[in-house]
């Protein structure tokens, strides 16, 4: 009893508990290594030398803070399509730090509990969508989004099946900042993407977990469309990012030659499955065998052509 009059005692003091929980520490820290990157981004060279982890996969967290902070956008309004379960995705920290609106859908059903179990709900605008997204509904999924967040500033695409035929069907013109996945075994040469299905799913369609997305350049093509440049990836070679070409000019870093993407696919993560749904760890080189013979669509001349064919 003594020792918890004590905690209370030194958390008045302090105006704060004594003991901060994982997630609370994981904030500070995070916004700490937020600040410092800032402090040094006139060193910058590449986008992914913004990077910095706190609720993202990889370090998609520092590379949005940075970009936010370019575009002025204090307070952006997210539509993040594959949140996920909200627990590592590229809004949340948008959401902690800038107090970002957000529009979040995936299938799972423990995306609006993980919402609400963040503790975000009662000092944001925060919404989620339990929903398949497919070409066929991501209009009504736009209209529903644009209704909740007035406009639309960020875009966030990790799907993992038919992103890029999604996307084909989104008016990018109003938005400032696209983050999409990319597959990296799809190399850099040629504009490719998983040809359209109605019902795709990343394992069923092939037990390695390697068969799906749009190679980078596919994305650079749809991109050119709306007028959006390509900047960089992150450092591990799977999440592009694109902002308005007006605008990219001015960011003091490397804006990659999108004439040789070569850079941008060197994919190093061994994640391929076995048929018992068991990590292999293997190489980049064995990957692309594995999938060889499965069929991607050229995305500028319709034309169907074997993974081994793209490289």
């Amino acid at each position: 009893m003594f020792r918890n009059l004590v905690k209370k005692m030194v958390s008045k003091l302090l105006g704060r508990p004594l003991f901060l929980d994982s997630t609370q520490l994981r904030t500070i820290l995070g916004q700490n290594a937020i600040l410092a990157s800032r402090a040094g981004k006139s060193n910058f060279k590449n986008l992914w030398d913004a990077e910095v982890k706190i609720f993202s996969q990889w370090g998609e967290d520092g590379i949005l803070d940075y970009l936010c902070d370019f575009l002025d956008l204090s307070k952006p309004r997210v539509l993040e399509l594959g949140a996920g379960d909200f627990s590592e995705c590229n809004s949340r920290y948008l959401a902690i730090n800038r107090n970002a609106s957000v529009f979040a859908v995936d299938a799972r059903e423990d995306l609006e509990l993980g919402i609400v179990n963040c503790g975000l709900l009662w000092k944001n605008e925060i919404r989620s969508l339990n929903t398949w997204i497919t070409p066929k509904n991501i209009n009504s999924i736009l209209n529903q989004a644009t209704d909740f967040l007035k406009q639309i500033d960020l875009i966030s695409i990790d799907i993992d099946g038919m992103d890029y035929w999604i996307a084909s069907k989104i008016d990018f013109t109003n938005v400032q900042i696209v983050v999409v996945e990319y597959n990296a075994i799809f190399g850099s040469k040629q504009a490719v993407t998983i040809p359209f299905s109605e019902n795709f799913s990343r394992f069923n369609a092939h037990h390695s977990g390697l068969y799906y997305g749009a190679s980078l350049l596919a994305w650079v093509r749809l991109f050119d469309t709306f007028s959006m440049q390509f900047i960089g990836t992150n450092r591990v070679g799977n999440n592009a990012f694109f902002v308005k070409s007006e605008k990219a000019k001015n960011l003091d870093i490397r804006i990659p030659d999108v004439s040789d993407l070569s850079n941008y696919v060197d994919w190093r993560c061994r994640e391929g499955r076995d048929l018992e749904g068991k990590l292999t760890y293997n190489e980049l080189e064995i990957n692309k065998q594995i999938i060889g013979n499965l069929t991607v669509e050229n995305i500028e001349s319709g034309e169907l052509i074997k993974v081994s064919e793209v490289f």
